[in-house]
């Protein structure tokens, strides 16, 4: 092989590399999942039974955010009472009338500014969970993008294209060959699969981001004189309830765009080994 095409060749091999790092890459889903823990039903008062992701503990609960036996965790802040300044302390109480009283009030009115941090926690432009996922699966897509963009070049310039047909020797073409047409088709078709994922991914983190402010702004920017607090919080609870459903879809088409990638790094060695 002729130097220039064993430098093509040694190129587009780092291909493969690439679009492991991208297939294997958690660090988006792992992001997300911790984002959808701090949504949690158990923690706002909504029922997320159904969620396959939920905690276990959950499982007791039914459709009107009853609970069993098990001990729930509320949110006090020394007496009883919340206060809304600091962060309050966790205390155990068992099942009955006060656990049932604690899960269904959910987000206390009078402690909005304690859960209002929780939800600027997971928006911080820095750490925040949310923003972390979001930039590191435009990372991915970068990296995803770059490599297709290398791969189609040296292959271009190999002749490993299916459109890259042989002649006899005659100046007459062989005609297409079927088998790398089909190989290209799907690796085509798995990169489409990818980047419509991602991008399912990066809006359905958009959508949970929103919904995440909108209900921190309702819990720190509420009056307790308010005759509507009631509304506030049932308000906010809803928008906590729609982030985490939010971030369950954007969970699923990260999964799905690394399968995709995954995929098509079989595909890319295919090509590059039967060239």
């Amino acid at each position: 092989m002729a130097t220039e095409e064993q430098r093509l060749m040694d190129l587009a091999r780092t291909v493969p590399a690439i679009l492991l790092l991208v297939g294997t890459s958690g660090k988006a889903v792992a992001n997300i999942k911790c984002a959808r823990e701090l949504f949690a039903g158990k923690k706002w008062g909504f029922d997320d039974s159904d969620d396959p992701e939920s905690p276990p503990s959950n499982t007791d609960r039914g459709g009107n955010g009853s609970v069993g036996g098990e001990p729930v965790e509320t949110t006090t802040t020394g007496g009883g009472d919340h206060s809304g300044s600091g962060v309050p302390s966790k205390s155990k109480t068992t099942g009955g009338s006060q656990a049932q009283a604690s899960l269904l009030r959910g987000v206390s009115v009078d402690s909005g500014g304690y859960w209002a941090d929780v939800l600027a926690s997971a928006l911080a432009p820095g750490e925040g969970h949310l923003p972390v996922a979001y930039r590191e699966i435009t990372r991915l897509v970068s990296l995803h993008a770059e490599a297709g963009h290398v791969f189609v070049n040296c292959a271009a310039r190999l002749g490993l294209h299916p459109d890259d047909d042989d002649d006899d020797g005659n100046g007459a073409r062989i005609g297409l060959q079927p088998d790398r047409a089909a190989r290209w088709k799907r690796w085509m078709d798995l990169r489409e699969a990818a980047v419509c994922h991602a991008h399912d991914a990066l809006l359905a983190l958009s959508s949970a981001a929103a919904a995440a402010t909108a209900a921190e702004d309702f819990l720190r920017w509420r009056s307790n004189e308010s005759p509507r607090r009631e509304g506030w919080r049932s308000a906010a609870r809803q928008l906590v309830k729609d982030a985490r459903r939010s971030l369950g879809e954007a969970t699923d088409a990260a999964r799905l765009m690394r399968d995709a990638v995954l995929c098509e790094f079989f595909v890319t060695w295919v090509i590059l080994t039967r060239a």
